[in-house]
Protein backbone atom coordinates (compact mmCIF):
# COMPACT_ATOMS: atom_id res chain seq x y z
CA UNK A 1 0.00 0.00 0.00
CA UNK A 2 1.52 3.79 -1.08
CA UNK A 3 0.77 5.99 1.73
CA UNK A 4 2.23 9.46 2.68
CA UNK A 5 0.84 11.18 6.42
CA UNK A 6 -2.16 12.21 4.78
CA UNK A 7 -3.16 9.99 2.07
CA UNK A 8 -2.73 6.13 1.41
CA UNK A 9 -3.99 4.09 -1.84
CA UNK A 10 -3.38 0.53 -2.66
CA UNK A 11 -0.29 0.03 -4.68
CA UNK A 12 -2.56 -2.42 -7.61
CA UNK A 13 -5.21 -0.12 -7.81
CA UNK A 14 -2.73 3.17 -8.41
CA UNK A 15 -1.49 0.94 -11.36
CA UNK A 16 -4.87 0.77 -12.99
CA UNK A 17 -5.12 4.68 -12.45
CA UNK A 18 -2.11 5.20 -14.14
CA UNK A 19 -3.24 2.88 -17.31
CA UNK A 20 -6.74 4.34 -17.23
CA UNK A 21 -6.03 7.81 -16.89
CA UNK A 22 -2.29 8.54 -17.13
CA UNK A 23 -1.74 9.91 -13.60
CA UNK A 24 -0.27 8.63 -10.21
CA UNK A 25 -2.36 8.58 -7.23
CA UNK A 26 0.29 10.60 -5.40
CA UNK A 27 -0.57 13.47 -7.21
CA UNK A 28 -4.36 13.64 -5.56
CA UNK A 29 -1.86 15.49 -2.67
CA UNK A 30 -1.55 18.24 -4.87
CA UNK A 31 -5.15 18.49 -5.80
CA UNK A 32 -5.64 18.81 -2.23
CA UNK A 33 -3.30 21.96 -1.75
CA UNK A 34 -5.84 23.86 -3.62
CA UNK A 35 -7.47 25.59 -1.52
CA UNK A 36 -10.48 27.01 -3.95
CA UNK A 37 -10.87 23.18 -4.42
CA UNK A 38 -14.28 22.22 -4.18
CA UNK A 39 -15.77 19.13 -2.58
CA UNK A 40 -18.97 17.25 -2.69
CA UNK A 41 -20.01 13.65 -1.26
CA UNK A 42 -20.17 11.43 -4.63
CA UNK A 43 -23.31 9.95 -5.70
CA UNK A 44 -21.60 6.46 -5.37
CA UNK A 45 -21.36 6.82 -1.58
CA UNK A 46 -23.34 4.37 0.53
CA UNK A 47 -24.95 3.86 3.88
CA UNK A 48 -21.38 1.96 4.72
CA UNK A 49 -19.07 4.58 3.05
CA UNK A 50 -19.14 7.84 2.27
CA UNK A 51 -17.25 8.84 -1.00
CA UNK A 52 -15.87 11.78 -1.23
CA UNK A 53 -15.39 13.70 -4.48
CA UNK A 54 -12.54 16.63 -4.97
CA UNK A 55 -12.04 18.70 -7.58
CA UNK A 56 -9.07 21.38 -7.53
CA UNK A 57 -6.03 22.05 -10.10
CA UNK A 58 -2.78 19.98 -9.74
CA UNK A 59 0.11 20.37 -11.82
CA UNK A 60 -0.92 22.70 -13.90
CA UNK A 61 -4.45 20.99 -14.59
CA UNK A 62 -8.17 20.62 -13.21
CA UNK A 63 -8.03 17.41 -11.90
CA UNK A 64 -10.95 15.32 -9.90
CA UNK A 65 -10.11 12.75 -7.25
CA UNK A 66 -12.31 10.45 -5.67
CA UNK A 67 -11.69 9.36 -1.69
CA UNK A 68 -12.87 8.76 1.70
CA UNK A 69 -11.39 9.24 4.80
CA UNK A 70 -9.67 6.53 6.85
CA UNK A 71 -9.22 7.88 10.35
CA UNK A 72 -6.85 10.98 9.62
CA UNK A 73 -6.04 9.90 6.21
CA UNK A 74 -8.05 10.46 3.49
CA UNK A 75 -7.61 6.84 0.97
CA UNK A 76 -7.44 8.12 -2.52
CA UNK A 77 -9.84 5.66 -4.73
CA UNK A 78 -8.89 7.34 -8.40
CA UNK A 79 -7.61 10.50 -9.99
CA UNK A 80 -8.52 11.94 -13.59
CA UNK A 81 -8.94 14.87 -15.27
CA UNK A 82 -12.36 17.03 -14.51
CA UNK A 83 -14.70 16.15 -16.77
CA UNK A 84 -15.89 19.76 -18.88
CA UNK A 85 -19.12 20.06 -16.71
CA UNK A 86 -16.41 19.60 -13.42
CA UNK A 87 -14.09 22.23 -15.20
CA UNK A 88 -17.08 24.69 -15.77
CA UNK A 89 -18.50 24.41 -11.90
CA UNK A 90 -14.64 24.78 -10.60
CA UNK A 91 -13.66 27.56 -13.02
CA UNK A 92 -17.06 29.11 -11.81
CA UNK A 93 -16.32 28.75 -8.37
CA UNK A 94 -12.51 30.32 -8.27
CA UNK A 95 -14.05 33.60 -10.60
CA UNK A 96 -16.99 34.10 -8.42
CA UNK A 97 -13.98 34.03 -5.09
CA UNK A 98 -11.92 36.96 -6.95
Amino acid sequence: MGETDDFEWDDPKDAINRGKHGLPLLLAALLFEDEERLEAVSRSSTDAETRLIATGQAAGRVLTCVFVWRGARRRVISLRLASRKERRAYERATRSGQ
